[in-house]
């Protein structure tokens, strides 16, 4: 029992460690001598839990893209309005990024390797339908006006949030959620001021980067 809890830990340490490298270097750029050394392990106990690159990144994209299905349901089938509910997906979403060092590790893995193949990753995919259909339920309750296009709008999220991410500048994450919620939030209402966070909308803790 004690070998198995401190082979977990070892496995937990690994994988935060790899999550900072992927998160600041992508896939092409990460090291895994660097990864065992913020691990403080040597790279044959890194081989010993992953055998390969490929393999350690596969433990970060394969829990981050059920946690955005996950993300993307709760909040659609949530009890909010729609409006409030395209509001509340930016905000779910950018606190995960921000916070989540896993989770945003995740994102960039699989952001890197779908324009590797000249493709949106399925989560952008997933993003963009649930937009559109938040959008189509909006305007017919009469929250918003026939000019805001569900898939030009979905569109419009996903460009915020990749852009946001990718010039946000070394990496700090300190006001990706301020920015992104931001200019969502203004957009989806002709420029107006984004109201401020509501206590029951805030996100649940997450991992802290």
């Amino acid at each position: 029992m004690i070998k198995q809890d401190r082979a977990r830990r070892t496995h937990e340490l690994l994988l935060d460690a790899a999550a900072g490298e992927f998160a600041r270097h992508g896939y092409m750029g990460a090291n895994l001598q660097r990864v065992a050394q913020e691990a403080h392990m040597t790279k044959g106990a890194l081989y010993a839990h992953f055998a390969s690159k490929r393999l350690l990144a596969m433990a970060l994209t394969g829990p981050f893209e059920r946690a955005w299905q996950e993300l993307l349901t709760q909040v659609e089938q949530g009890p909010a309005t729609p409006m409030e509910k395209l509001r509340l997906l930016a905000v779910r979403l950018a606190e995960r990024l921000q916070t989540d060092l896993r989770f945003r590790a995740g994102f960039h893995l699989c952001s890197e390797a779908a324009r590797t193949h000249g493709r949106l990753p399925r989560v952008a995919q997933d993003l963009c339908g649930t937009v559109a259909t938040l959008m189509a339920q909006a305007r017919l309750q009469g929250q918003l006006t026939s000019h805001h296009d569900p898939e030009r709008m979905g569109k419009l999220l996903l460009a915020l949030m990749f852009g946001v991410y990718y010039s946000t500048p070394e990496c700090r994450m300190d006001r990706f959620s301020e920015l992104l919620c931001t200019a969502w939030w203004q957009a989806l209402n002709d420029g107006q001021p984004a109201p401020p966070l509501r206590q029951q909308e805030a996100p649940e803790p997450c991992r802290q980067a």
